[in-house]
C-alpha cells in the first residue's frame, strides 16, 4: 500500500511539473520554486522585482506624455536592467536558476496599467513603483538579517540605498 501511495505522490508531482492533464506544458521551473532556501527565495523576489520595474517603465514610455514621469522610467529602465544583470550572473554562479517573469501579482498591475493613459495612468504608475520600492527595500532588509551568503548579501547591500533612493524619487513623481 506504501509503495502505491508513493508511487502516486511520485507520478503526481511529474504531472504537476509537466502542466497535469490538460495544461500545457511548463517551461523550466525557477531554483525558487523547488527551494526554500532563503538566499535563492532572495534572488528570485529580487529578480521578480527588476523584471517589473523594466516591464512597466517600458509601458510608461509607451503611454505617457510627462516628461518627469518618463525621465525616471528611462532611469528606472537603466537601473533595473544593470541590477538585473549583475544578479543573473551571481545567480549563474550559485547554480540558481532564476524566473524570466515578474509575479502573477505583479502582471496582473501591470495589466492594469496597460488599460489606463493620461493623469491615471500617469497616478497608477506612481502608485506602482512606491509600493514596489517600499516592498523592495523591506524585502532586503529583511535578507540582510537572515541571509547566509557573503555575495548575495553583499548584492543586497548595494541595492540597498539605489532602492531607497528610486522610492524617494517615485515619490515626487506627480499625481496621487
Amino acid at each position: 500500500m506504501q509503495r502505491i501511495l508513493m508511487t502516486t505522490l511520485a507520478l503526481t508531482s511529474t504531472l504537476a511539473l509537466a502542466g497535469g492533464a490538460g495544461m500545457a506544458p511548463m517551461g523550466p521551473v525557477s531554483t525558487a520554486q523547488v527551494s526554500n532556501n532563503t538566499n535563492v527565495l532572495f534572488m528570485e523576489v529580487a529578480a521578480m522585482s527588476n523584471l517589473t520595474e523594466i516591464m512597466t517603465s517600458q509601458l510608461t514610455l509607451q503611454k505617457s506624455s510627462n516628461a518627469q514621469v518618463r525621465a525616471f522610467a528611462t532611469h528606472m529602465i537603466q537601473a533595473h536592467t544593470q541590477a538585473h544583470r549583475e544578479l543573473l550572473q551571481l545567480a549563474a554562479m550559485k547554480g540558481v536558476r532564476l524566473t524570466d517573469k515578474p509575479g502573477a501579482d505583479q502582471r496582473l498591475q501591470y495589466n492594469k496599467l496597460s488599460t489606463l493613459s493620461g493623469a491615471a495612468f500617469d497616478a497608477m504608475y506612481k502608485k506602482v513603483q512606491v509600493t514596489g520600492h517600499e516592498m523592495t527595500l523591506d524585502l532586503i532588509k529583511t535578507y540582510r538579517t537572515i541571509g547566509t551568503d557573503a555575495q548575495v548579501l553583499a548584492y543586497a547591500a548595494k541595492m540597498q540605498p539605489a532602492v531607497a533612493m528610486h522610492l524617494e524619487e517615485a515619490r515626487a513623481l506627480p499625481g496621487m
